[in-house]
């Protein structure tokens, strides 16, 4: 009776855990990965997406603390890049989720976690599809709306950080951009296709490309973005001084909030319509 009551006790302490990290309401979850990206975007309706790994398993717990402890399933896993602080935790992503399609850029580039992500992708005939700018996805009530790269990458590019997928999801009045590791050159470009009227840039929440450097967030990107708040996922104590202080007084100039991983930890976001 004892192990009985006890069995039950946590099959309910499991479904109010559930219940209580389910909102019905869209979420943006950037996780505490360390020095990396790894941002977990879920839609009114239970769907997840999760763009980009970290740099190692960590991800895993990171998940584990957003996520209801049944739900065990990725409707979309995007790699934005294939550097290591992006991709090495979608390897165990990919053991412990059902993954049910892949999106990323593809730039040559020797890695061998990304080498083992695509034999385990190609292993478990997950669907893929290579990110370009006519290219977008709806789940539910949000849209992912795909701004970059405008072409499909595969190949060399000089810089692998600006063949990152760029992502503008839309829900109602909700907006948030994920810039990847786009650096200054992707954001001009981007400039330029909205100037010329072919997409929206404005978003109420960005989340600063790579990780908050000075090689992105421009000031002539901030104002037409015009976020009010700015996420920057990066590391305690990195090696590369992000985020830079030259992002930050951007953004204090011109009135944007900032929310830190490396100060704050994983910052969640949960947004009614």
């Amino acid at each position: 009776t004892i192990l009985l009551l006890t069995v039950l006790f946590g099959l309910i302490f499991t479904l109010a855990q559930d219940f209580l990290k389910t909102s019905g309401e869209l979420e943006l979850h950037v996780l505490d990965v360390g020095q990396g990206d790894a941002i977990l975007l879920q839609t009114p309706e239970g769907h997840n997406i999760l763009i980009d790994g970290g740099p190692s398993a960590s991800v895993l717990e990171g998940l584990g603390e957003v996520l209801a402890f049944s739900d065990r399933s990725l409707d979309l896993l995007v790699l934005t890049h294939p550097h290591e602080d992006h991709v090495a935790g979608l390897v165990p992503v990919l053991y412990r989720f059902e993954v049910k399609a892949v999106l990323l850029s593809a730039p040559d580039y020797e890695n061998q976690s990304y080498e083992v992500f695509l034999a385990r992708v190609a292993e478990l005939n997950i669907p893929v599809s290579f990110a370009e700018a006519e290219r977008n996805f709806q789940f539910g009530s949000v849209t992912l709306d795909v701004l970059y790269p405008f072409e499909t990458v595969q190949g060399e590019i000089e810089n692998v950080n600006n063949g990152s997928v760029v992502i503008r999801a839309v829900q109602g009045e909700n907006e948030i951009l994920l810039m990847g590791d786009a650096e200054l050159e992707v954001e001009a470009e981007l400039l330029a296709a909205w100037a010329a009227g072919e997409f929206e840039l404005a978003a109420d929440n960005l989340k600063a490309g790579h990780h908050g450097s000075r090689t992105s967030s421009s000031l002539e990107f901030l104002k037409v973005v015009s976020p009010e708040l700015m996420v920057i996922s990066s590391g305690e104590g990195n090696d590369y001084g992000h985020p830079h202080e030259e992002t930050l007084e951007k953004a204090e100039d011109l009135g944007i909030a900032v929310l830190r991983t490396d100060l704050e930890g994983t910052v969640s976001l949960i947004f009614e319509d």
